[in-house]
């Protein structure tokens, strides 16, 4: 199978200019997709990583949005049903298999991970990106598939390792290079460095396998 990385600009997008507006991160995956005359009706699924009120502020907006037909949410979990421009069809389609959950940033760009039997396809989703969304190819391959994050999008995490996790996203301990350690986040928490460490190993122990191979 052929897969693809496509990192692309989020702003004036539905999802992506709020995650940048309000400081959010989100990971989400479509479930179904179904056709209509002017638009593409999208169900979907995921999880919000961000502070409380951030969150609600996020999710507040986001419901207005005539584009939004239904969102539910619990704690960080959320599933809704959304418009995407009749152009995403190429997205959207028998051809295309989404590997991992999306990345919405709050730094302002979301990355998606999809693949296909055929280039092709992935070829014009590439050139879609680079045109209307500043797109940047990450990576393109052939491979065989180990596994897909569909089974469980939002694993099971405990509200300490959310906040660790959710802490550690903000601040920049997965950027490369890093732009904090893991002693300075415990003391952003005020918890000791032993036990925000457990918080954070346990997280990604449960989270990392869903969102990359």
């Amino acid at each position: 199978m052929w897969t693809a990385k496509i990192k692309f600009s989020g702003k004036g997008k539905l999802v992506g200019s709020k995650t940048l507006k309000y400081n959010i991160n989100l990971f989400g995956f479509p479930l179904s997709y179904y056709y209509e005359k002017d638009w593409i009706t999208v169900q979907i699924t995921g999880t919000i990583f961000g502070k409380k009120e951030d969150k609600k502020r996020f999710i507040r907006e986001l419901k207005k949005e005539a584009r939004v037909i239904n969102f539910e949410s619990n704690n960080d979990f959320f599933i809704g049903t959304i418009q995407e421009p009749v152009y995403t069809k190429c997205i959207y389609n028998k051809d295309i298999i989404h590997l991992a959950p999306a990345l919405i940033s709050e730094k302002g760009y979301e990355i998606i991970t999809i693949g296909s039997f055929q280039r092709q396809p992935l070829t014009k989703i590439i050139n879609l990106f680079e045109e209307k969304y500043n797109g940047k190819l990450i990576s393109i391959q052939q491979k065989k598939i180990k596994s897909i994050s569909i089974i469980k999008v939002h694993p099971e995490l405990t509200g300490k390792q959310k906040e660790a996790m959710t802490l550690a996203i903000k601040e920049g301990y997965y950027h490369s290079p890093r732009k904090i350690s893991v002693q300075q986040l415990a003391k952003l928490t005020n918890l000791s460095f032993s036990t925000y460490q457990v918080h954070l190993r346990k997280a990604e122990e449960k989270l990392m396998p869903y969102l990359f191979e």
